[in-house]
């Protein structure tokens, strides 16, 4: 029987993963993450501008895009990133499984192309553990209740880290962006200013400039959810309250309902 070890949620967004040659490094990451004795749960945006390739591509075939339709074209590209970092994963030597949203589905509600999460059977994560080190899913991507592919927003795949992060009870959950956390003006303004070492959720979302999807943010501020926004390897900045000797997989786990 394998060790029960403590679980990481990160999330790796598309200026992330810009190239293939992106997949190899986050496959190093991970593997960093499971060496120091974490089970990971690696959720992935479509490599680069698939997302706005794929939406260009429909305009080009229809003059209006009707949203039971968009959200099976668009998950497309978070399906291909889950197979392309199972692939280097299993090259940098790392047990993982990947799982396509309709396998393990995060359930919705609400308008097809902004939706609410509401619900993951955190248990299947957790029996994929018994043999793995890590399990790859698709962000961003959902399923309503009468089964049409629905879309969590721009930049939904943040709002999936925390939510299945939540359901996990996870260690910790961190977003891995292009920039190394959250910073007090713009970088690109300001280029020797250093990102915040620590925020609260609101103070993100007043200085974050939209480095985390808002309504992610408004998710992890209701439900108490601490979490880092990092660069590959970086340090970042601690959203939230933290204490790093706290182990949050005290926290509800098996099917969860987040209201």
């Amino acid at each position: 029987m394998r060790e029960v070890r403590r679980v990481h949620v990160l999330k790796f967004g598309s200026s992330v993963l810009a190239r293939p040659a992106a997949y190899r490094s986050v496959a190093e990451e991970i593997r960093t993450e499971v060496a120091g004795g974490a089970n990971v749960v690696a959720v992935v945006s479509a490599m680069g501008d698939t997302t706005d390739d794929l939406l260009a591509a429909a305009r080009e075939v229809a003059p209006s895009l009707p949203d039971h339709l968009m959200g099976s074209l668009l998950a497309t590209g978070e399906e291909a990133s889950v197979a392309l970092l199972r692939l280097a994963l299993a090259t940098a030597g790392v047990s993982a499984v990947g799982m396509s949203f309709r396998h393990l589905p995060v359930r919705t509600r609400g308008p097809l192309g902004s939706a609410d999460p509401v619900a993951v059977d955190a248990r299947r994560i957790e029996t994929a553990f018994a043999a793995h080190d890590a399990v790859v899913l698709p962000g961003f991507v959902g399923v309503d209740e009468t089964g049409v592919t629905s879309l969590l927003g721009r930049g939904g795949s943040d709002l999936t880290a925390l939510f299945v992060g939540h359901a996990l009870g996870a260690a910790e959950v961190r977003l891995v962006k292009d920039v190394d956390g959250i910073f007090p003006a713009d970088p690109k303004r300001f280029p020797n200013i250093a990102p915040l070492r620590t925020a609260t959720w609101s103070e993100a979302r007043r200085t974050g400039g939209g480095v985390v999807q808002d309504r992610a943010l408004r998710f992890a501020e209701h439900h108490g959810i601490p979490f880092r926004v990092a660069a590959p390897g970086g340090t970042g900045t601690w959203v939230g309250r933290h204490d790093p000797a706290h182990d949050r997989n005290s926290g509800r786990k098996g099917s969860v309902r987040c209201a």
